[in-house]
């Protein structure tokens, strides 16, 4: 592994987690050391089994490391409790997940204000902020919409915005295009594109290769380690 760099992104060192099954324990994810850069397009790939839910939630400081440290952005996040956990989530961290996770019951504006919420802005500085994001993913005239009246792209483009209201340090997209369409898919990995050649920090867990050839590096996982670290020539 190459030195530790004082200004990754995400640094890891010697990551493991394992989950008791019954007498038995089962190891998810076994040693796993890597860094990331700020404005860094990593994907992480690998089969069923592979790790890489399990990556992606310690990541996403949505679980907890059995052993092993995960510095995010400075901090020593392995060792935190649910409420620094939360803090460094709603401070740090932007979501985008496979099955969208809008509230139906709101609109597309008040979707994107939902972190924004819980970091305390005020309503119309949260709604400036919302109709910025919702022009900025081409859904500036679905505002006032819900969820339910939008095709799964847009969907897919408001999760987007969302993730993106809190101005995360690192975006985390979990099989992205999983439930779209082949076009409706790449017009999302454009969006994803766009924010890393702004210098956005992006990791995606995919198993489609199509999706994997945007990243500039791909993270092999197998058996929860590290099979390969490839960075692939434009």
């Amino acid at each position: 592994m190459a030195a530790a760099s004082v200004d990754a992104v995400i640094r890891v060192e010697g990551l493991t987690k394992d989950y008791p099954m019954g007498q038995d324990t089962v190891q998810a994810l076994r040693g796993l050391s890597f860094q990331v850069q700020p404005g860094e397009y990593l994907a992480i790939m690998g089969h069923s089994g592979s790790g890489k839910s399990t990556l992606l939630n310690l990541l996403g400081c949505l679980d907890t490391p059995s052993g092993g440290a995960y510095h995010l952005d400075g901090e020593d996040v392995a060792n935190m409790d649910d409420r620094e956990l939360s803090r460094v989530r709603r401070e740090k961290i932007g979501f985008v997940f496979q099955s969208f996770n809008l509230i139906p019951q709101i609109t597309i504006c008040e979707n994107i204000e939902v972190p924004l919420f819980y970091k305390g802005w005020h309503e119309r500085q949260s709604r400036s902020r919302s109709r910025e994001l919702a022009e900025l993913v081409g859904l500036g005239d679905r505002l006032r919409h819900r969820p339910t009246e939008l095709s799964g792209g847009q969907r897919q483009r408001v999760a987007i915005a969302r993730a993106l209201a809190n101005d995360p340090k690192i975006i985390l997209a979990d099989e992205p295009t999983g439930n779209l369409d082949s076009k409706t898919g790449d017009e999302i990995m454009t969006i994803l594109d766009g924010l890393v050649a702004q210098g956005r920090t992006v990791v995606l867990v995919t198993h489609e290769h199509d999706i994997a050839a945007h990243a500039r590096r791909v993270l092999w996982l197998a058996d929860g380690r590290v099979l390969r670290d490839e960075r692939p020539t434009p």
